[in-house]
């Protein structure tokens, strides 16, 4: 699908959603009508809503999935399985088998959702210890960065069959640092995206972000450090594809749309993560290996966008109750 009809797809879907239900909170139906967009999906209403209305039913009185995050977790399931609503009491098993080592929460309903629709055949309990050590690892170089909101990309990380890792990740974050990287959670984020690249030159992914990250301010977007995971997202692609002008094009067709023009940092995303998914689509075999990466990384945008969308969510509705 080409970005064009990508955006007139994703306008048209969150379209339907927002009516439908009609919430105050945008945000959370554009994750989802992101989700399917991203995945050329067809939408159908009734089978989003069968689905999210199953997970309601299902959930546990104080489960955050009888709220917001649903709707996310229901677009996940649609696009991935071809009878979402059968495989729903699944997501609460994993979940079951996920508390007994992560916090229970938005995000750890969302690594639910990444197992159950993994094509990856791994043993669950093995996977999931082996995303508790690389968690672990994670908090102890960076204490205070690390959180529920790194849980997916554990879970991705812990996919990979690398003894390296947690050296190649530090590595990004430090180098990345001594250009003009801030430190943060951003940075943390970037350069464990980096680190799924495991057949690329480190240096040479050093290099391609910083060139990105220089791009971005020469086509006139901000070099904020809440954008540093989709430079990575673009990093990941073979240089002779990448094309900031037409991901600032992307952007502006979506600025235009009266539904998000007040949503400048969660379209710039959009942005990126279409002209990604598009140039995935039309990959060729001697690319495979770095696009699976980067469909690996676009899965964890998605988690980490739709973690934070919903919690924001569920924050609002929690502050407006207590008033």
């Amino acid at each position: 699908m080409k970005t064009d009809e990508m955006v007139a797809n994703y306008n048209a879907i969150f379209t339907q959603i927002h009516k439908r239900f009609k919430w105050t909170n945008k945000t959370v139906f554009m994750a989802a009508a992101a989700i399917y967009t991203m995945k050329s999906k067809p939408f159908e209403l009734e089978t989003f809503n069968r689905t999210a209305e199953s997970i309601k039913e299902q959930a546990g009185w104080f489960s955050p999935m009888k709220s917001h995050p649903r709707f996310t977790v229901a677009a996940i399931l649609d696009v991935n399985l071809d009878d979402p609503v059968q495989h729903v009491p699944q997501i609460f098993t994993i979940y079951d088998d996920l508390i007994n080592q992560f916090k229970r929460g938005n995000f750890t309903y969302i690594v639910a959702t990444i197992i159950l629709t993994s094509n990856e055949d791994v043993e669950r309990g093995e996977l999931i210890r082996k995303a508790k050590m690389i968690y672990d690892d994670m908090k102890k170089e960076h204490p205070f960065l690390t959180g529920q909101s790194d849980y997916p990309l554990a879970v991705l990380l812990a996919y990979e069959n690398q003894d390296d890792m947690r050296e190649r990740m530090e590595y990004f974050y430090d180098r990345l640092n001594e250009y003009q990287f801030n430190k943060g959670n951003n940075l943390q984020f970037l350069s464990h995206i980096l680190s799924l690249a495991h057949t690329e030159n480190d240096n040479e992914l050093i290099n391609r972000v910083i060139q990105i990250y220089d791009d971005f301010k020469r086509v006139g977007l901000k070099q904020k450090s809440s954008y540093y995971p989709i430079m990575g997202m673009l990093a990941l692609l073979p240089p002779h594809t990448i094309n900031m002008e037409a991901v600032v094009s992307i952007y502006k067709k979506i600025q235009q749309l009266k539904h998000f023009k007040w949503q400048k940092d969660l379209n710039v995303m959009m942005a990126v993560s279409f002209f990604v998914s598009e140039k995935l689509e039309h990959a060729n075999i001697a690319e495979t290996s770095i696009y699976t990466a980067v469909e690996s990384i676009i899965q964890a945008q998605q988690a980490v966008m739709i973690g934070s969308i919903a919690g924001a969510a569920a924050a609002t509705s929690s502050s407006s109750g207590s008033n």
